[in-house]
């Protein structure tokens, strides 16, 4: 039996639904190339309620952190959140997710929900004799996403004007402490909102502030969006997708996302592997995308010069490209220019591509058209 998020009444009616990783959740509302296009050109919304939150507390939070995750927490200031990866002995990423640092000793972590069980396990193990604690307060929240360009002017009385891009501030909703981050999976400027005190038994809060939401993003033309529209927002974005892009077996070097890794931490799990994977790696992720009308899917083998080289890891249409595009894990010498895609038994015609895979001079949260918070 399938779980639902404490704000599933407020869209079962309305929305089409799918099962993602245990969970009953809406794939569209009007339509995965309508919600991506809102997105891009206005505003959208999402319940992102089934990703994993922890809350992690203790005199050796910071310690701890820093031995599990790639990135150095302790560096960070309080209001900071940080992306990064915790990864197994072997350098594989067990999972990617974000950390809020609300001061010292004092933790947020949101994490993807197919992952939650796993990481909160990994977390306790790791934690043992040290004055930590974890606690799972996923069925105890709500995360709300607001992304475009517009996202700002739907949450004016959330005083997002104050909050820079991977920051978050403290408020207070109708009694709830809340946290407002300026972070996001589209790769459009946009905050995620986590109120606590959400209950699939008391959701009442929770829906008002959806419906309340969704009346201001009517008025700017945005849309109601769903897991469809979110990852093809994400693979436009280039961002990776776990289980996909980035696996226990794929690394951070591998995916290119060593920028996210910081090797002059002495102690991290994962870190003697890394060291060596930062003079090179046998694979890398790349960009593709198609010249012909097909669209490319997970696991569709990947040619070079003739020759199979790797497979997609993700695929899908593009609607502000459209055409198909899709990451790709290929031997790291395959640097030829005929790049062809097998989807269907059909050989299709294939280019490399810088990520994101959209003009970020017209999209994304580096948009020269920004829209000013207010």
């Amino acid at each position: 039996m399938t779980q639902v998020t404490q704000l599933f009444p407020a869209y079962k009616n309305v929305a089409r639904l799918t099962e993602f990783s245990g969970y009953t959740m809406p794939l569209f509302f009007t339509g995965i190339i309508e919600e991506v296009l809102a997105v891009r050109g206005s505003v959208g919304m999402f319940d992102v309620s089934h990703m994993g939150r922890f809350r992690i507390v203790g005199k050796d939070a910071e310690s701890f952190l820093n031995h599990v995750l790639t990135v150095d927490v302790a560096r960070a200031e309080p209001g900071r959140a940080v992306y990064g990866f915790m990864c197994n002995e072997s350098g594989g990423v067990i999972d990617d997710l974000i950390t809020y640092k609300v001061g010292e000793g004092d933790f947020y972590m949101v994490v993807n929900c197919s992952n939650r069980a796993k990481d909160f396990q990994w977390l306790n193990r790791w934690s043992e004799g040290k004055d930590v604690s974890i606690s799972d307060i996923t069925d105890e929240s709500i995360l709300v996403a607001v992304q475009g360009p517009a996202a700002g002017k739907i949450l004016y009385d959330f005083g997002v004007s104050e909050i820079k891009r991977f920051r978050f501030a403290r408020r207070e909703y109708s009694g709830h402490g809340s946290l407002i981050a300026r972070t996001g999976y589209t790769g459009e400027d946009g905050f995620e909102i986590l109120v606590e005190g959400i209950t699939k038994q008391e959701p009442r809060d929770g829906l008002t502030l959806w419906e309340t939401l969704k009346k201001r993003l009517y008025q700017e033309g945005g849309l109601e969006a769903g897991l469809g529209a979110r990852d093809t927002l994400r693979l436009e974005a280039g961002l990776a997708l776990h289980g996909n892009d980035i696996t226990e077996e794929i690394s951070p070097f591998e995916a290119g996302l060593s920028r996210f890794v910081d090797l002059s931490k002495q102690d991290y799990i994962g870190r003697p592997v890394h060291e060596k994977q930062a003079a090179g790696t046998a694979r890398m992720l790349v960009g593709l995308v198609c010249r012909e009308r097909l669209i490319p899917r997970a696991h569709n083998p990947v040619l070079n010069g003739g020759r199979v080289v790797g497979y997609v890891t993700s695929g899908t249409y593009s609607p502000t490209l459209k055409t198909g595009i899709c990451m790709a894990l290929v031997e790291a010498g395959a640097v030829g220019d005929t790049w062809e895609i097998e989807i269907r038994g059909t050989r299709c015609r294939a280019e490399l591509s810088k990520m994101p895979f959209y003009d970020q001079d017209l999209y994304g949260f580096r948009r020269k058209n920004r829209v000013e918070v207010r």
